[in-house]
């Protein structure tokens, strides 16, 4: 309004009732539109309709005025341009080539039918515009290209690390979980609110005889078979809470939360039975030369004993199986159902995890 005071003054009412009533509410209307969230169309249309409404005020005026001043009025038009290709709300690249391109035709249409301008004062208006137009235009370009080139290149490095971090937590040879994200897992199966508390049971399996299958036939059928048994592990996994670790070099390890020791006993015997059926050869083992292992279950309240001790348990039991000849689960499933429940029985007052380790470490005196 200011530049309509200066340079027109014969329209300056006209401008600032075009002003005040028209484009300074439209704008509001339109800042109040985009706050609701819009699609993306409708936001840049909202916002494209700003400049277009600022050059047709603009225009207006420079049509309808006679003043000798008129024909530095070009200047308010290169701040319009600015605002629509380059201020911190730029329109994006096609509505910004679309509001530049009516912002020109609307302004060179003014500016040929104006009688008041001559011929090289016209053009000169004319390419001055033009150029402010080129300039913004290649300027807005520019930053929405360097804008999608920094997201790609943040995504890329996000990518990276989500890979490399997943890489920390998996075994390179058999694609399972390692130790780390064993950690993780159970840091928050034992920090959970204990309202509510469950199970958890492990499983820890050892493959029989694995330094012998080394040593007959090699490094790399060791690795092939270890693979077999991890694709056996996953196989059995309920879900996504479910994890098989390979917990350093033939032992694995199942963590199983919500799940009570029978059942997981259950589902330790029918990984035994399924990496006996698929019959790896091994034949220095003693176990009808084949691939075996053994199994050791336990299972705990997370309450009653901490993540250490119920691994330690499944190790304790483990020791058994091996000690009583290899290729077996312990405890075992057929002889130890009725034991199991009054374990599980003695859950509900708090002892079952106390009672069963001690249990299994007698277990392994004996077996000594």
């Amino acid at each position: 309004m200011i530049a309509d005071w200066l340079l027109v003054p014969d329209v300056l009412r006209l401008a600032v009732w075009l002003h005040c009533v028209v484009v300074t509410p439209w704008m509001l209307m339109a800042a109040w539109l985009i706050s609701r969230r819009p699609s993306a169309f409708v936001r840049e249309c909202l916002a494209a309709s700003v400049p277009v409404l600022i050059i047709l005020q603009i225009d207006t005026g420079f049509a309808l005025t006679v003043s000798e001043g008129a024909a530095h009025y070009q200047y308010v038009v290169m701040p319009t341009l600015l605002y629509t290709n380059v201020s911190l709300h730029r329109l994006v690249f096609r509505f910004a080539w679309s509001v530049t391109a009516i912002i020109l035709v609307c302004h060179v249409v003014v500016v040929l039918s104006a009688s008041y301008l001559s011929g090289p004062v016209a053009t000169m208006i004319l390419v001055q515009v033009g150029i402010c137009a080129y300039i913004t235009l290649v300027a807005n370009f520019t930053m929405e290209r360097d804008l999608r080139r920094a997201y790609l290149y943040s995504l890329r490095d996000r990518l990276r690390h989500a890979q490399a971090d997943a890489a920390a937590r998996r075994d390179t040879l058999t694609g399972l979980a390692n130790r780390h994200h064993l950690d993780e897992e159970l840091l928050k199966l034992w920090s959970a609110p204990k309202h509510g508390a469950s199970f958890v049971s492990v499983v820890m399996l050892d493959v029989d005889n694995f330094k012998n299958l080394n040593d007959r036939y090699g490094h790399g059928a060791g690795d092939l078979c270890l693979k077999r048994i991890a694709a056996t592990l996953i196989a059995e996994l309920r879900g996504a809470g479910d994890h098989a670790i390979r917990y350093g070099g033939e032992e694995f390890l199942l963590l199983l939360p919500q799940l009570q020791l029978v059942d997981a006993v259950r589902i330790a015997e029918r990984i035994r039975r399924a990496i006996e059926q698929a019959e790896i050869p091994n034949e220095s083992s003693d176990q009808g030369g084949v691939v075996t292992a053994s199994f050791g279950v336990a299972a705990c309240n997370v309450t009653a004993l901490s993540a250490t001790e119920l691994i330690a348990a499944a190790d304790s039991a483990l020791y058994v199986a091996k000690m009583r000849g290899r290729n077996q689960v312990w405890p075992p499933l057929a002889a130890a159902e009725e034991r199991c429940a009054s374990l599980l029985a003695e859950v509900g007052s708090g002892r079952q995890c106390s009672t069963a380790l001690r249990q299994i470490c007698a277990e392994v005196v004996n077996a000594r």
